[in-house]
């Protein structure tokens, strides 16, 4: 024995370690459902460190030996040898860690707020609908498909509207961008948590998970 893990084993362990990592995100998600609390005013920043805090605290992390981090930057060797530029280094919303043997596994996901329409905060600022979905594709989606984030899903906070028909906008917008092959599938539903799956074979990424968070 020398101590590794064979191929199919790591293979499990790192998928069972992402299902952990979905579930405590649905976890924090119901808490904040359960307390009744109003989240459509909320920054993308806010809603992401309340889901955050939401996970540390909750027991299920420790016994699953899962450690989180916000906003993590995605430092390259070539930035940690001083050969390229640190602060053009990519930052991603959360970063989930654990340790297989004696090696590091790592998950990631990165949030958007989306909305169905335009409509108007009680400030009086007004959120612009069709932004929100483009920031989602060309931010999100086009930064997992080029390789500026890795192994990790999509977080959509539906802050406004439907899930399904800004899922429905988001694909509209990918079919005008001439990628219709990488349109979202509706996978499940759970209270409000919806999970969809995109396709981009080719690209850094073979499949995509995105989950919206219904919060309107």
């Amino acid at each position: 024995m020398n101590g590794r893990l064979t191929p199919e084993i790591q293979a499990l362990f790192k998928t069972r370690f992402e299902n952990n990592c979905i579930g405590l995100l649905q976890d924090a998600y119901e808490s904040i459902i359960a307390s009744g609390r109003k989240m459509n005013e909320e920054t993308e920043n806010n809603i992401t460190a309340q889901l955050v805090g939401l996970m540390k605290r909750n027991p299920k992390r420790s016994s699953l030996r899962i450690h989180l981090d916000r906003e993590n930057y995605l430092d390259s060797d070539e930035i940690y040898a001083g050969l390229e530029n640190a602060d053009e280094s990519p930052r991603i919303d959360i970063k989930y860690t654990t340790w297989n043997a004696k090696e590091e596994v790592e998950f990631f996901m990165e949030a958007k707020n989306l909305a169905e329409n335009d409509w108007q905060k009680a400030n009086g600022a007004t959120v612009n609908a069709k932004a929100l979905r483009k920031r989602y594709i060309e931010t999100g989606i086009f930064n997992f498909t080029s390789g500026r984030y890795l192994n990790g899903c999509l977080i959509g906070y539906v802050l406004e509207g439907s899930v399904m028909k800004v899922a429905n906008l988001i694909n509209q917008e990918l079919i005008q961008a001439k990628r219709p092959n990488e349109t979202l599938n509706k996978q499940g539903s759970n209270d409000g948590n919806h999970y969809y799956i995109s396709n981009h074979s080719g690209t850094s990424i073979n499949t995509l998970k995105h989950f919206f968070l219904h919060l309107s």
